[in-house]
């Protein structure tokens, strides 16, 4: 585990790579007991709650190792805070988010793999995974948890709620060619834009954004009566 925890927090691990060395965390467990192999990994994954050991495992030293680099590279007033906020600013813009809070929030709607491109993103997925609070950010930097916030609903936010409905039709099998949209309530002009809606939202934003439409907020709206249309 020291071997892991020496780099963790520096290289882009894999999901299928941390669960490789789960089971070699969990192996080594199993021999310091004294235990067959044969014997239930959940006794030492389980928390003590659950009647499990509660052992340590790679996720809670990734975490771990990822937070205190935060922390040391943000202590001091220097050249390696400016570069790990600047990353921050780039990882925020690369997600659409306003805060490093809904960085977070946002991780719920990726895959592990899809999410740890770069250090911000890998630090917002573990501590999304592993359900633990940013309380500490404004203590590292008042702009940490705070950066980019302007009271607009950013352009992630807006869209996020039609995103978590095609997650959650995706993780139960559905698609959107063989589910039929009127089981989940929805007309077929919003079933075809919430799997088309994505990839245009990536394609576009940078566009609005460039144009200083930062937030939904910002463009143009047009208001129209029922009368009017008639």
């Amino acid at each position: 585990m020291g071997v892991f925890r020496f780099s963790a927090a520096l290289i882009e691990w894999s999901e299928s790579e941390l669960n490789d060395v789960k089971r070699l965390c969990v192996q080594a467990y199993k021999n310091a007991w004294h235990l067959p192999q044969s014997t239930a990994s959940a006794l030492f994954i389980f928390p003590k709650t659950h009647a499990g050991k509660e052992s340590t495992l790679p996720m809670a030293v990734l975490t771990q190792e990822l937070l205190l680099h935060a922390e040391r590279c943000m202590r001091h007033e220097d050249a390696s805070k400016t570069i790990m906020l600047a990353g921050l600013n780039r990882t925020l813009d690369e997600w659409l988010c306003d805060s490093f809070v809904e960085l977070i929030e946002e991780m719920e709607l990726w895959k592990w793999d899809d999410a740890t491109g770069d250090f911000w993103s890998r630090l917002a997925k573990a501590l999304q995974q592993s359900n633990i609070s940013v309380t500490w950010a404004e203590q590292l930097d008042s702009r940490l948890a705070s950066v980019h916030t302007t009271g607009k609903l950013s352009w992630a936010a807006a869209t996020r709620s039609i995103r978590e409905c095609k997650m959650r039709i995706e993780r139960i099998g559905g698609s959107r060619l063989d589910t039929d949209s009127t089981v989940w309530g929805l007309d077929q002009t919003t079933w075809e834009l919430m799997w088309a809606g994505e990839a245009a939202m990536r394609k576009s934003i940078p566009a609005l954004r460039q144009a200083e439409y930062e937030s939904i907020a910002d463009l143009p709206s047009i208001q129209k009566s029922y009368r009017e249309k008639a």
